[in-house]
């Protein structure tokens, strides 16, 4: 029969109630990158819908009878565009799986869908300048459609910063040495930040 000393029956409390420690941040730490790994997935596919739909939302307005003949020619051109790009990919890091940084083809094909994302930014603040939103508030359908495409534009904006917030986040706590050290976030790839111009307010965010 093995008798320690008191001092030593303490080191040894000591050292499980330490690694007991360890083991429930390490724990924490990986269920919160697995939580902030969802999310991200969730908020690009919700983003990839609401961009759909404000492509949608801006084609139906342009053929509202406010416009003046050739004055939505970009916006309806562009927003047609986008609509029949066909695809929903806004990410080339493979955190959802559909996607692998390694290939060139995905990142060309997301680089051209983000610049057709931004184009149709730049066309519906070009084009729904204040005259022209004055105009449209005149017509009760073309209002409530502008109204509609506003709400989308924002929720944009909103999903948008909320995803790079969670991407910032992630990539914060995947710097820790303990995430590194115990491989916490698995086989995960690094997400990364969705970037483009979703500004479609005359002198900055309208909001």
């Amino acid at each position: 029969m093995i008798l320690l000393s008191p001092w030593a029956l303490v080191g040894l409390a000591v050292l499980i109630v330490a690694l007991g420690i360890v083991a429930f941040v390490a724990i924490s730490r990986a269920r919160r990158l697995d939580r902030l790994h969802q999310r991200i997935i969730a908020s690009r596919d919700a983003l990839s819908r609401l961009l759909l739909r404000r492509a949608s939302e801006a084609s139906l307005l342009t053929q509202c009878t406010a416009f003046e003949e050739g004055n939505a020619d970009a916006m309806r051109d562009l927003a047609r565009a986008y609509i029949h790009d066909g695809g929903d990919q806004l990410t080339t890091d493979g955190l959802d799986r559909r996607t692998t940084a390694g290939r060139q083809a995905d990142r060309v094909e997301v680089a051209a869908r983000l610049e057709r994302a931004s184009a149709l930014s730049r066309a519906i603040r070009d084009t729904l300048t204040p005259p022209v939103r004055e105009s449209i508030s005149t017509d009760p359908l073309a209002a409530a459609r502008l109204e509609a495409l506003d709400a989308t534009c924002y929720r944009i904006q909103l999903t948008r910063n909320v995803h790079n917030v969670d991407v910032a986040g992630v990539r914060a706590l995947r710097s820790a040495r303990m995430v590194k050290l115990l491989r916490l976030a698995g086989h995960a790839p690094i997400p990364e930040p969705i970037d483009f111009d979703d500004d479609t307010h005359t002198g900055g965010r309208g909001y």
